[in-house]
């Protein structure tokens, strides 16, 4: 494991000060926001956001599932995409205000957002969580036994208070996943990630992210969390084996159009290269004059190498990659 220092009991320290921005092992015990939400900026409602996100990666299907608090709206979508078919089913809904006043965004509490036969929920169970959804033509039963080896991080948030998020890939997990009349049942031994992102962003966020899951030419698991212009790119990792690896900035290059182009991924440290083929995408553009919004996420296979112990060491997988910008 790295030699990153532990995951704090709570955001704040003994003298109730934040601690101090940066990278660390693990899940922060207690996340509570309470003492940042309250003014006259309405800092609950209107800068707080909250999602927590569940990716499944199989050679059968693909599911990307979320549900988020943006404070003046909930929002909360899943997809299935069968490999065989190369059919994408997505299900999805937006509430305002979906979540309550006091409503306190961990990963030791309950999620729910639903409308009529449309229900999402977020459970813990042991040391781990169960995502849920039940629609029309999709539904999900992911069981996640333990998030254990995950890393916590605190990046600065411009003049806000900070933005928190918990990164953990190559999670053994149970899915039990229906898409039309399909069904299926796969032990996923290392092929679920979670993202559970807490915080304060700046009023104008832009970022590019990408979540991969793989295996290496020598049969080791492989997971990877890149992003760009965003968190200081202090949530940069790979997991290799048991191994949880920090790294440094990321540069994407991304083909035209987004959903059809080859991106590439570079690590300059590791000398790594990677090359994303899509197989389809979720986007959305939305301009509600308060949320303004437009981002595209593919999804897709991957390929490429890096260095480690002074070899190379070729990997492939699947993942999803993101090119995102908000007013919020």
């Amino acid at each position: 494991m790295s030699t990153l220092p532990p995951a704090p009991a709570s955001l704040v320290d003994a003298g109730g000060q934040l601690h101090p921005f940066g990278r660390y092992r693990g899940a922060v015990g207690d996340v509570s926001t309470a003492r940042w939400d309250r003014g006259a900026a309405w800092p609950r409602r209107l800068q707080r956001k909250a999602w927590l996100y569940a990716g499944a990666y199989h050679e059968d299907f693909m599911v990307g599932y979320a549900v988020a608090d943006a404070g003046y709206l909930g929002t909360a979508f899943v997809y299935v995409y069968d490999r065989a078919r190369k059919v994408r089913v997505e299900e999805s809904l937006e509430i305002p205000f979906g979540f309550a006043e006091g409503f306190q965004p961990s990963m030791r509490g309950a999620w729910s957002l639903g409308f009529g036969d449309r229900q999402w929920r977020i459970d813990p169970e042991g040391d781990g969580l169960r995502f849920r959804y039940d629609g029309r033509r999709i539904s999900l039963d992911l069981r996640v036994p333990s998030l254990d080896g995950g890393m916590t991080t605190l990046a600065p948030a411009l003049h806000r208070p900070f933005n928190h998020t918990f990164k953990r890939l190559c999670l053994a997990a149970e899915a039990t996943v229906r898409i039309d009349a399909r069904r299926f049942e796969r032990s996923l031994p290392h092929g679920a990630a979670v993202d559970f992102t807490l915080g304060y962003p700046p009023r104008d966020t832009r970022w590019n992210w990408a979540c991969l899951q793989g295996t290496t030419d020598d049969g080791r698991p492989f997971g990877l969390n890149l992003v760009a212009y965003f968190n200081d790119a202090l949530e940069n990792a790979l997991w290799l084996g048991d191994e949880l690896i920090p790294l440094g900035s990321a540069a994407f290059t991304i083909g035209r159009p987004a959903d059809q182009g080859q991106w590439t991924l570079r690590v300059a440290e590791l000398d790594l290269t990677l090359t994303f083929t899509p197989e389809g995408a979720r986007q959305d553009r939305k301009n509600l004059g308060l949320l303004k919004h437009d981002f595209i996420q593919p999804f897709g296979r991957f390929e490429g190498s890096f260095r480690a112990d002074g070899k190379t060491v070729r990997v492939s997988g699947h993942g999803v990659v993101e090119d995102h910008t908000s007013r919020w």
